[in-house]
């Protein structure tokens, strides 16, 4: 990945990544609903906890769990999202503190009882130090005892079973997509040229790359950084994790207060 690319996150979450998605149900409330059911589940926190969604994209999770009685703050970089974020929140008439930060340099200190990160939203830097920055802060985020919720796609099923090398075309609405995937094994991360082709208009370029984890590298950087698993789920239903998972949600908790 170039220089130019290495900060997609900065401009990919905007108007595009919401013509390119609609389509596909992922921004559905009720599949959010669904997840929410499985965090709570897993967390089994009290009302009022304090939580921590991010990065929080639209919200649809943050005012959720605001509804259900917690205390939640969103985190997201894109004021595209949060703008969303802040407009559902106003439709369903509860409060959540959103605030635009880079997740590598959010500010908060032993502030929450617990964190998620959901949906493939941690491994967005190609240096592996970025990425272990998201993990220091969410860390120096908690609570002692703080529990963190981090949704990953699981390496081996992904690399083993999805066409993630190659051209691929879809459609959605009048637009159509090219995709062009490629793994990269010594950053062992998956990047991808996106092409939104408008019905009218001009073709845009985009670019997403995602850092791929086994459960062993990840179990590594976490307990380097004062996690302890305490559980890994395959999917939102709470099965029980596998190599043959295509999801790796892992539920860890913060044992110990560092200075970073």
């Amino acid at each position: 990945m170039n220089r130019k690319k290495q900060g997609w996150y900065k401009n990919f979450f905007g108007k595009h990544y919401l013509v390119l998605y609609s389509k596909k149900g992922i921004f559905s409330m009720i599949a959010a609903e669904k997840e929410v059911d499985f965090v709570e589940k897993v967390l089994n926190l009290h009302r009022n906890s304090r939580l921590l969604d991010l990065p929080c994209g639209q919200g649809r999770h943050s005012v959720i769990l605001a509804k259900r009685g917690y205390a939640v703050t969103g985190v997201d970089l894109s004021q595209t999202m949060l703008g969303l974020a802040k407009k559902l929140a106003a439709a369903e008439k509860v409060r959540v503190r959103f605030v635009r930060a880079d997740m590598r340099r959010i500010r908060f200190e032993n502030e929450f009882d617990a964190a998620i990160n959901m949906f493939s939203s941690f491994g967005y830097f190609q240096k592996e130090a970025d990425n272990m920055k998201a993990l220091k802060t969410l860390n120096r985020a908690l609570k002692p005892g703080g529990k963190l919720l981090l949704d990953l796609l699981n390496k081996d099923w992904y690399l083993e079973r999805l066409p993630i090398s190659g051209k691929t075309w879809w459609r959605t609405g009048s637009n159509y997509v090219l995709e062009e995937a490629t793994f990269d094994k010594k950053e062992k991360g998956w990047s991808n040229h996106i092409i939104l082709v408008p019905s009218s208009g001009k073709a845009v370029h985009l670019y997403t790359y995602m850092r791929l984890y086994t459960l062993w590298e990840i179990k590594n950087f976490l307990k380097k950084y004062s996690f302890k698993i305490k559980n890994v789920y395959g999917n939102y239903r709470g099965d029980r994790f596998s190599t043959s998972s295509p999801r790796m949600i892992i539920l860890a908790e913060k044992i110990a207060s560092r200075s970073y």
